[in-house]
């Protein structure tokens, strides 16, 4: 097999001392966001320091997967604020997003991101990672 080949994948990872682990594929331009706890200012700092030059390099990401046992609920009002805004102001970033959660409230954020958001969104089981990265980037589980 000759060198050109040989396709390269880099992956940049995080870790957050909330242990929300960010993954960023950015050959594909897809982002994981594995969260145990809910969101804080630093996650999304985060999260912004790993997707923010590829957008601004590239443009849109194909997609993001937030993988988590149940929705990451804020801890007080100004968290609630500090999500809301940071999801307002990022979601034309993506193409699509991949919601790998349980829970009841993750089907209602499902539906009401219909239409309100601009990535097309699509909920899955939770841990199904490789099921999401393979809708958003249209190939096949194998």
């Amino acid at each position: 097999m000759s060198d050109e080949n040989i396709l390269e994948l880099t992956f940049k990872e995080i870790t957050t001392s909330n242990q929300l682990f960010c993954q960023f594929d950015d050959h594909h331009g897809v982002i994981l966001l594995d969260v145990k706890n809910p969101f804080t200012a630093e996650d999304f700092k985060a999260i912004s320091r790993l997707v923010d030059p590829y957008y601004e390099a590239h443009g849109e990401l194909m997609g993001i997967i937030i993988n988590s046992k149940k929705f990451p609920y804020w801890t007080s009002p100004e968290n609630r604020s500090q999500y809301l805004n940071f999801a307002q102001t990022n979601h034309f970033k993506f193409t699509k997003a991949a919601l790998a959660m349980g829970g009841f409230f993750t089907k209602i954020v499902v539906q009401i991101a219909k239409g309100r958001v601009h990535p097309e969104v699509k909920m899955f089981k939770y841990n199904q990672i490789e099921e999401a990265q393979s809708w958003i980037l249209g190939t096949s589980v194998i």
